[in-house]
């Protein structure tokens, strides 16, 4: 697999039609939460919506999945 290009800020870009690897996609995570954080507040998730009943059934009273670290993944 070719080396990714980088943009001027050192974050791999991800390329239009080509996959990219896990570790690439890692690696630019943390700097694509930073920047959503700059819009938007952190926790985007609505605490409640029309659909309750069956996300909370799938995912143990919860309306998603857990929220997990970069470092964690």
């Amino acid at each position: 697999m070719n080396k990714p290009k980088l943009s001027k800020s050192g974050v791999p870009v991800i390329p239009m039609h080509e996959p990219i690897s896990w570790q690439d996609w890692l690696k630019g995570r943390r700097t694509r939460r930073e920047t959503g954080n700059r819009v938007a507040s952190e926790i985007i998730r609505r605490p409640a919506g029309s659909k309750d009943r069956r996300l909370r059934e799938l995912f143990d009273g919860e309306r998603g999945l857990p929220f997990r670290r970069t470092e964690d993944l």
